[in-house]
Formats: C-alpha cells, structure tokens, sequence
C-alpha cells in the first residue's frame, strides 16, 4: 500500500512543532493560501465532533465551506477529495448566510470583514470549526485565526468559542496555539 507524501510530510512539521513549542510554518506571499488549506486540514484532523452533530452523522464526508474572495478557491482544491479521520472532504462556496447550515468547518476569508459579526452569529453554538484570519474574527466568535508574522503564518484559539459550538480540539493542536480568551479583553492579533 502506498502512503501518500503530502500528509506525512505535514504531520511531520506539525509533530515538529510541537517539539519546538511554536507556532509557525514558513509561508510567502504566493502560497500563503495553499499552507492555510493544508493546515485547515490538519485542524480537522485535531477536532472532534459532538456524536450527535449532522457532521458525525454525514458519515463519509466533511463539508468545508469557504466565504470571501473567490481566488481563495484554486489554493483550497488541493484538499477537497481529500479524507480526514475516513470522511472525504467537500468544499462549498459559500455567498450567504443561509447557505451555511451543512457546514462543518468554515474558512472565513479577510474579505468578509464588514460581514463577521452575523457569519458568526449565524454559526454560533454549532459544531463548526471556524477558521478566520482578522483579528474582528476572534472578536466576533471565531474559534481559529491565522496571522503572518515575520513571512510565517501563526494562529490563535479562542478555547471559549471552541467549548460553545461543543467541538473538542486535541492537546496537541492547544499546544501549537497561542490562547486568546476575547472575553476577558484578550485581543491580540
């Protein structure tokens, strides 16, 4: 049986840093949203799921909705067809709040900034693993949020908006994390 490279090869990096205690994986301009993909991927291999949710109940695939600027779509094929814990992922474009109900992750992209308050309200209190890269997203209720740092991508967890939706992240994936806790006036970014 042949293993396929690419998630060795990011598990490995991920593994890595946890031996390092940091949180960054080296990105440029150019790829920025193909490394974003792959470690949105990596996430959904670090979260469980209610045994309850639609998500678990949709037992072959893991629907990954995108909303913003649509050029994110190309960097995000890489991973659709993809399989996580044995579900295959299928990514949605998303150009609406009602089209948000069959998610189980969601990649909120920079554009949708003026939006992020109702994406979401509009999520909130679901098992939905909620990807973002502003700091309003945090703010707002998102659980995941990148940043670029010295031409490295980073992020930060918002373990309050992890517990509400009832997701439950591994220890590994806390450790890589910076905490945020917006809540308690956290506002980093």
């Amino acid at each position: 049986m042949k293993i396929p490279v690419c998630p060795i090869i990011i598990a490995i990096i991920i593994l890595l840093t946890v031996q390092a205690g940091t949180t960054v994986v080296s990105a440029e301009v150019g790829p920025e949203y193909t490394v974003k993909a792959a470690m949105v991927r990596n996430f959904a291999k670090f979260t469980r799921w209610p045994d309850d949710s639609v998500s678990r109940q949709k037992k072959n695939t893991m629907c990954l909705c995108l909303m913003g600027d649509e050029s994110i779509l190309e960097s995000f094929a890489g991973i659709g067809g993809k399989t996580v814990k044995g579900r295959t992922i299928k990514l949605k474009w998303v150009d609406n709040l009602a089209g948000l109900t069959d998610c189980d992750l969601l990649f909120v992209n920079r554009e949708t900034r003026a939006n992020m308050k109702r994406i979401m309200e509009a999520v909130k209190s679901r098992p939905v693993l909620t990807i973002g890269e502003t700091g309003e997203f945090t703010r707002a209720g998102g659980m995941i949020t990148f940043f670029l740092k010295q031409g490295r991508i980073r992020f930060r967890i918002n373990p309050e908006a992890v517990r509400r939706s009832g997701l439950k992240l591994s220890s590994s994936l806390l450790e890589l994390a910076a905490i945020v806790h917006p809540s308690r006036g956290d506002h980093r970014q």
